[in-house]
């Protein structure tokens, strides 16, 4: 039972509209016209209810007073919580205060002769009557006109963004991964419901294959190619095709099924049997490759097209050798490329310092340091990701 009351109350809690809802939050004030004046015309209802109160007082600008007065406040107080659920704790005392001031305003009981003060009373009644009965039907009428248009257009969007944002996990979950060999921890956190950042990880009989790939833009359209770029690579990968295939497959592919100006940038790591390492960087930012003997960073990087740019362009891979707790780290541009107040890059360079000073730490907790200090920097306007692979 209590489970259910709890479900109730969380149910009105999220579904009643404020800015902590992003929905809420998101939709311009503009777009809420008829919601706005639908609240004005309900809430004047408790402003009728309270002259019915105060017959016995003279009526204040023919009994508008307090209709408008209480759609007015509780109109701004509607906004204000649509804005900035913060200010609230304001608003309710700056309301109970010019309640407290309008009750001033009010006059005192008058007196009438019986026949004068019967008939005042038949009218009032009336009057706010009537008032309450057209506020109510008017401020429902627009409301429902609200949520039959852009209601609910405005719920078929976030709808969609939420299938979206599944979708996201589902092709792009949390890499966690510790073999005899390797341990590696990856992950991609869009900004936006659906990123097109990738990160992927596929173990063969050969070794193991990492990569990560970055399409240009976000949203729906980024998310949408990053996964045909997934579906590609992985087909070309279960072929048996070697890592320079699958990338001048996948460059094939791209422009047929995306728009002229899009691409994907790819960093890819290729693990065999042995003490060298097979990469490729296709328009990506290097990859970081910590050395645990010397305590260095070298920076893997070639100077060849994303995928999908121009369409046949040749793709070529290098080795570089590994030993025992070495790192690579492969990061996204919406880490290095955010800037902070004064305009400066973030840049690889507080990457790298960051790897050094944590190299021993758990993979996870080298990213979070990453990230935590990227966020500390600048707010994020890009999908942010990473990939960690340490040697066992």
């Amino acid at each position: 039972m209590g489970k259910r009351i709890s479900a109730v109350i969380e149910g009105l809690r999220t579904t009643y509209p404020s800015a902590s809802n992003p929905y809420w939050r998101s939709l311009p004030l503009r777009k809420m016209r008829r919601l706005l004046v639908g609240t004005f015309l309900l809430a004047s209802v408790a402003g009728f209810a309270a002259n019915l109160t105060m017959l016995d007082h003279r009526a204040i600008l023919y009994g508008f007073f307090w209709p408008v007065l209480i759609a007015c406040v509780a109109t701004s107080i509607f906004v204000i919580r649509l804005r900035s659920v913060r200010w609230m704790i304001l608003a309710f005392p700056v309301a109970v205060g010019i309640f407290l001031l309008a009750g001033r305003l009010q006059s005192r009981p008058q007196e009438l002769p019986d026949f004068r003060a019967s008939r005042n009373l038949h009218r009032r009644l009336l009057f706010n009557a009537f008032g309450i009965w057209l506020s109510a039907a008017l401020g429902s009428r627009v409301i429902i006109s609200f949520l039959s248009t852009t209601g609910v257009a405005n719920v078929r969007m976030q709808t969609e963004l939420a299938l979206a944002h599944g979708i996201q996990g589902m092709l792009v979950p949390a890499i966690s991964y510790e073999g005899s060999r390797f341990e590696v921890y990856g992950i991609s956190v869009p900004s936006t419901e659906m990123g097109g950042d990738l990160v992927d990880m596929v173990r063969t009989d050969r070794g193991l294959l990492a990569y990560v790939a970055d399409v240009s833009g976000h949203g729906l359209p980024a998310g949408q190619l990053m996964g045909m770029l997934k579906t590609a690579m992985r087909v070309s990968l279960a072929a048996g095709q070697e890592p320079i295939t699958i990338l001048e497959n996948a460059d094939r592919v791209l422009p047929a099924i995306k728009e002229p100006h899009m691409y994907a940038t790819v960093a890819l790591l290729h693990f065999k049997n042995s003490s060298e390492v097979e990469y490729s960087v296709a328009g990506h930012p290097p990859i970081l490759h910590y050395r645990k003997q010397n305590n260095s960073i070298v920076r893997l990087a070639m100077e060849q097209l994303p995928l999908g740019l121009l369409p046949g362009a040749p793709y070529a891979s290098a080795l570089t050798s590994y030993g025992p707790g070495d790192v690579f780290v492969v990061v996204t541009d919406g880490i290095v490329e955010v800037f902070s107040e004064s305009a400066e890059e973030f840049g690889l360079e507080r990457v790298e310092h960051i790897i050094l000073t944590r190299a021993f730490e758990p993979l996870r907790d080298i990213w979070e340091s990453i990230r935590g200090a990227v966020l500390a920097y600048g707010p994020q306007h890009d999908d942010q990701s990473g990939l960690l692979i340490r040697v066992l």
